[in-house]
């Protein structure tokens, strides 16, 4: 279940990254980042935005197995200090509410 939830995530993020490449590339945003380094004395500081995605794309695959691998291991250690220290017990108790009904004052004038 994690490594599909992972996956979901990983699709979800990839077509994040690729619409908002082409909102700032459309805008122009990306050009005036690019500009902005280039202030300060990059001048050849310019953004791949293939590479980008492949780099996204590649590190993306280790986070689906690095997550799923993650919550194994939370699953783990929680069972182990559940099971050494005896779990957490809810009680809940169920209450019955008494509606009470307000009579008119009809003293006052």
């Amino acid at each position: 279940m994690a490594v599909v939830f992972h996956a979901a995530l990983y699709l979800v993020v990839l077509i994040t990254g690729v619409l908002l490449w082409n909102v700032g590339s459309a805008t122009g945003t990306i050009d005036n980042v690019e500009q902005f380094m280039g202030s300060f004395g990059w001048d050849s500081f310019t953004f791949q935005g293939a590479q980008l995605f492949r780099a996204l794309a590649f590190f993306g695959l280790f986070g689906i197995a690095l997550g799923a691998g993650i919550w194994v291991l939370a699953a783990v250690v929680f069972n182990l200090i559940t099971e050494l220290v005896g779990g957490i017990r809810v009680t809940v108790l169920e209450e019955e509410v008494v509606a009470r009904t307000v009579e008119p004052d009809h003293t006052q004038r």
